[in-house]
């Protein structure tokens, strides 16, 4: 050991490691793709930089020498690693995630969900919605899909129609019992929610989920806000609506409605009695025109209108209507007016492609037979203390104003009057400045000022979201801000909050922070993870089948502008799973797991840094299980060295020089040319999405999945690994840094033994029912045979089983038990080989380097049946417990007319013979003995059927 100064503490290291590792091992950040542990580093990608007496340099290349001083993030470092991650990045062309996320207010992870749609994992996927937002039945129904303008299918044809595909997700969820979140125990910590519309339940619900105690406090009399008061039942059938909130208040939150603020409580009462308060009361107040005759009787405000009709309240109205405006508000007056009985106009001052209301709705109040004069606007209402005319100018389009919509101008002398018997505006909302202000609260141009970064308004302790901030605007964007402000509030109350504006204002200048705050982590990659897309054309979709978007027949029209019934149907779900196969799966698989996306968005590195040439590479797809996609890669060379210097199977190498340098086979050759038993530990090397594994799913998601250890059913070898899981998904196997074996064969990602049982038992070869063998195991008498699909600890209870019931056991294993150790292996040089690679292809990596012989032998490999030598002698078995069945004594297969086999039988048995399921390996738990005579951990990655269960 020796002495060493790091970041100005002095500290014992080991002299001979690379200080790299031993950082890392300190709890140091240090980034890096190039190294690994196995090879000699060559510090290529320029990440592991630190700065030293002799100044900057690699600290893969370093090794600890007595009196060395380290310093890991200086400005300088940190500005040269940055400089390195734009280099790299400049020519990294890829999509981090779908574009469909990015145009999500929410960023909903729209690719992840629809996987789960497809695979028909419906509650799944409201699970995954439900990060990022509430009420997906409501958005299923009423969204204006935001996502679906921004899907590349529109380069293809019509867009996947996203939207309805989460409605029927939802809608089945509701209907199905809803899932619902874990919600933690109690931080202590007291919030009030003012305000029960979209923003106010979002807000709650999240810091619900945090364990915080909240209360909404509502004005009105039920919750919902302009969901509830503002939008028909045509569009959102009330009893949906009160579903999906159910579903966010029965997490626990306090409700009190016919509560308003400033007339019932006061902010100050809140503010004692609360360690935080939001507000998301909403933009109730109406536009004026400020016209003439705007005042007369049967003048109507639409907001107003439309909660008066939501209400129930009796809304007098005329035979003629005209209905000033262009959004969905507008829309949703002007169809509510039409099914009240009224000849409904759409007056609007721009022309019909200017429109901001939804094309859909606009096309659906055209068909009941709503009436639009574009490029009109009204300069006067007249009538003897009612409406009975309404005088409009004709309007021409200008230049583009600051909406960036041509601005309409007044054509002089083009006034012309139309017959009313009622006016209704629909041309804006806005918040009570004056109310706001009287609380104290910083307000303009009709929205609460707010903190754009943390949503907190200019009283300490108080945010707001919604309409409040945003202004008029969708479910969706209030959701979005509702959640962000409970993020915000969460940091609040564990006094992160400025801390946290810093980190996302420039997480450059706190790497440190964030790397050793789990909080300031968790809302850095939340809030602003690093992302990039590809630039596409529809030229680059030319290769891709052509699919008709699903397409549902709405209510008819007649019907339609009788009743407030929906108008819009659900898609059949033969409809659901064949569209959501359409989706083309834009975002990275690994956009998790990308090493290169991390230490982007600590590092705030920029795609066009260094603007210039790009390669575009053709995807390599040859291999059954793997993509390779030079786009991606980044030249780190893990994947070159381990499959020359680790693997001896030299699958990949550089291929070019220069700027056109590539990963690839031999010229000529693809992947799925090659022949080797390691490839798919390129995956798991690969530090980006790169090199990428084909998952055996109808479409999969790049979902988050958690890494269970446990161990490969494979063979004896019983290597360490992790399998993959998402939400009770098998998704995949992986290496495992800190396992003896450190690799995975191909056959145990690819063949995925852990995920394969029986369907149900056979009975002389013919599948039975669970009855059926319930039935056999009553009422005949036979032999127990174990196999070597069990666990040590399941051996002990059928051992214990048989013994007790006077049953004979035996077991379908060949003898012999190693005498070897790994170390005996790894520190021969002259090895006796007599067992076949290809079965058991870690010997590939074990044996490399060492003389294989017949004679003069360090140690020997036999396979099954055999004995030990007269050197350390490794046995290896198909099975991979095969060993802990041998040590149990448990052997041989005894005499009986009738058999009873736990797991797959190898060989025939003579009389009547049962195979029952030995449970699917990744629903174990226990441990297994391999062929090194390890006892190792299987660890359990979902839960499931066990054969003890039968037993019992």
């Amino acid at each position: 050991m020796v002495r060493v100064i790091i970041n100005g503490k002095e500290v014992d290291a080991p002299e001979g490691k690379p200080l790299m590792d031993f950082l890392r091992e300190i709890g140091e950040h240090v980034p890096g793709f190039c190294y690994t542990g196995e090879l000699e580093p060559y510090g290529s990608c320029r990440l592991c930089l630190v700065k030293t007496q002799r100044g900057v340099t690699t600290s893969c290349t370093l090794r600890p020498m007595e009196g060395l001083s380290v310093e890991t993030l200086t400005d300088e470092v940190v500005s040269m690693r940055k400089t390195a991650l734009e280099l790299i990045l400049s020519d990294h062309y890829g999509d981090c995630i779908g574009p469909c996320q990015e145009g999500c207010p929410a960023h909903s992870d729209v690719q992840g969900y629809l996987a789960l749609i497809a695979m028909g994992k419906y509650h799944e996927a409201v699970k995954l919605m439900k990060e990022k937002y509430i009420l997906p039945a409501v958005l299923g129904r009423v969204c204006p899909a935001f996502c679906e303008d921004a899907c590349r299918r529109n380069l293809v044809e019509e867009p996947l129609a996203i939207r309805q595909l989460k409605r029927f997700a939802a809608d089945y969820d509701l209907e199905h019992g809803p899932w619902m979140p874990e919600i933690p125990p109690s931080t202590g910590k007291r919030v009030a929610v003012v305000g029960g519309g979209p923003a106010g339940l979002a807000c709650a619900y999240y810091l619900r989920t945090m364990g915080h105690e909240v209360t909404i406090f509502e004005a009105m009399p039920e919750l919902g806000g302009m969901m509830r008061y503002g939008i028909p039942p045509y569009r959102l059938p009330r009893d949906v609506l009160d579903k999906d909130i159910a579903t966010v208040i029965n997490t626990g939150i306090e409700v009190r409605t016919n509560t308003a603020l400033g007339r019932d409580i006061t902010l100050e009462e809140l503010r004692e009695k609360y360690d935080a308060v939001f507000l998301g009361v909403g933009a109730w107040r109406s536009r004026k025109m400020g016209i003439p005759g705007e005042d007369l009787d049967g003048v109507m405000h639409g907001i107003e209108f439309l909660r008066k009709v939501n209400m129930g309240e009796k809304v007098e109205l005329g035979e003629r209507v005209i209905v000033v405006g262009g959004g969905n508000t507008a829309m949703d007056v002007a169809r509510t007016a039409l099914r009240l009985g009224a000849k409904v106009t759409v007056v609007y001052r721009r022309s019909r492609a200017e429109m901001p209301a939804n094309e859909r709705e606009v096309e659906e109040a055209e068909e009941e037979g709503v009436e639009f004069l574009f490029l009109t606007n009204p300069v006067k209402i007249l009538g003897d203390g009612r409406v009975e005319e309404v005088e409009l100018i004709r309007m021409k389009l200008g230049e583009p104003d600051a909406s960036g919509r041509r601005r309409p101008i007044p054509i002089e002398g083009s006034n012309f009057r139309v017959k009313a018997d009622n006016v209704i505006l629909a041309i804006g909302q806005y918040c009570d400045e004056e109310f706001l202000k009287s609380l104290g609260i910083e307000a303009k141009r009709g929205k609460a000022l707010v903190d754009e970064i943390t949503l907190q308004t200019s009283i300490e302790g108080v945010f707001a979201g919604g309409d409040l901030v945003l202004g008029p605007s969708t479910v969706i964007e209030s959701i979005a801000t509702g959640r962000r402000a409970a993020i915000m509030i969460d940091l609040y109350l564990k006094g992160k909050l400025e801390k946290a504006k810093a980190v996302l204002t420039e997480p450059v200048k706190h790497v440190k922070d964030v790397v050793e705050d789990e909080d300031l982590y968790r809302v850095l990659f939340d809030l602003r993870p690093y992302n990039h897309w590809k630039k596409v054309t529809e030229k680059d979709y030319e290769h891709v089948e052509r699919k008709p978007r699903a397409k549902v027949k709405l209510l008819d029209p007649e019907k339609r502008r009788r009743s407030f019934e929906e108008v819009e149907p659900a898609l059949t779900e033969e409809q659901v799973l064949k569209e959501a196969e359409r989706c083309m799966s834009c975002g990275c698989m690994e956009v998790f797991r990308c090493k290169l996306r991390e230490y982007a968005t600590l590092y705030d590195a920029k795609q066009d840094a260094f603007e210039g040439e790009q390669n575009k590479f053709e995807l390599d797809e040859s291999h059954p299980w793997i993509t390779l996609d030079n786009n991606k890669c980044v030249l780190c060379g893990q994947c070159i060295n381990f499959t020359h210097e680790v693997a001896g199977e030299g699958v990949v190498d550089y291929l070019f020089r220069g700027f056109k340098t590539m990963i690839s086979p031999p010229l000529g050759e693809k992947l799925g040319d090659m022949d080797g038993r390691f490839i798919g530990e390129l995956i798991d090397i690969c530090p980006v999405g790169a090199i990428t594994e084909k998952l055996p799913f109808i479409k999969p998601g790049p979902w988050k999945t958690k890494a269970v250890p446990t161990v490969c059913n494979g063979c004896s070898f019983a290597c360490e690994m992790n399998i993959e899981v998402y939400d009770g998904i098998l998704v995949r196997a992986s290496s495992r840094a800190d396992s003896w074996n450190l690799h995975l064969c191909d056959y145990c990602r690819f063949g995925r033994p852990w995920a394969e049982d029986l369907a149900q038992p056979l009975l002389n070869g013919e599948p039975v029912s669970w009855e059926e063998a319930k039935k056999f195991l009553a009422e005949k008498s036979y032999a127990l045979i174990l196999t070597p699909e069990l666990t040590n600890e399941e051996i002990v209870f059928f051992k214990e089983f048989a013994e007790r019931k006077g049953i004979p056991i035996g077991a379908m294993v060949e003898e012999g038990l190693s005498t070897a150790t790994f170390e005996d292996i790894r520190k021969a040089k002259r090895v006796l080989l007599k067992a076949d690679v290809e079965k058991f292809p870690l010997l590939k990596i074990l044996l490399k380097g060492k003389e294989i012989v017949e004679e003069g032998y360090d140690v020997a490999v036999l396979e099954a049946p055999a004995q030990p030598l007269d050197v350390p002698t490794l046995i290896l078995h198909e099975g991979v417990n095969a060993a802990g069945l041998l040590r149990a004594g448990i052997k041989g297969i005894p005499q009986s007319d009738a058999y009873v086999v736990i797991g797959r039988p190898k060989g025939e048995l003579k009389g009547e013979v049962l195979v029952l399921p030995a449970g699917l390996w990744a629903e174990k738990a226990g441990t297994v003995t391999n062929a090194f005579n390890m006892e190792l951990k299987v660890g359990r990655a979902r839960e499931g059927f066990s054969p003890v269960e039968l037993f019992q």
